[in-house]
């Protein structure tokens, strides 16, 4: 199931990024202020028409926002192709830096 707020708060990040009022995102998207308003807020979840077109406006990018679960995967998957691409020298600097990530966290 899609995140309402997740949603809302990525546009809206997006569009503050942008410069954009939620006036000039309305207008760009052909919806109503009051509709984006709500779309925002968490209220209403826009048509996939709507949703693709506020992606489009903003240059957002919805797959960790729609597929949550398949964020951490794709980090993973990137973090494989560039252990493949690596020579022996940068693995081993690699994981000293992970180690040492690991080691020191904080939480």
């Amino acid at each position: 199931m899609l995140d309402r707020i997740a949603l809302g708060t990525a546009i809206r990040a997006a569009r503050l990024k942008k410069g954009y009022t939620q006036e000039r995102l309305a207008e760009l998207v052909e919806v109503t202020p009051t509709h984006e308003k709500h779309i925002e807020s968490g209220h209403r979840l826009p048509s996939v028409e709507v949703l693709f077109s506020i992606a489009q406006a903003l240059d957002l990018s919805l797959d960790n926002i729609i597929f949550p679960e398949d964020a951490e995967n794709g980090r993973v998957k990137e973090i494989q192709i560039l252990l493949n691409q690596s020579t022996g020298p940068e693995l081993a600097i690699l994981l000293d830096v992970a180690g040492s990530l690991l080691r020191n966290r904080v939480g």
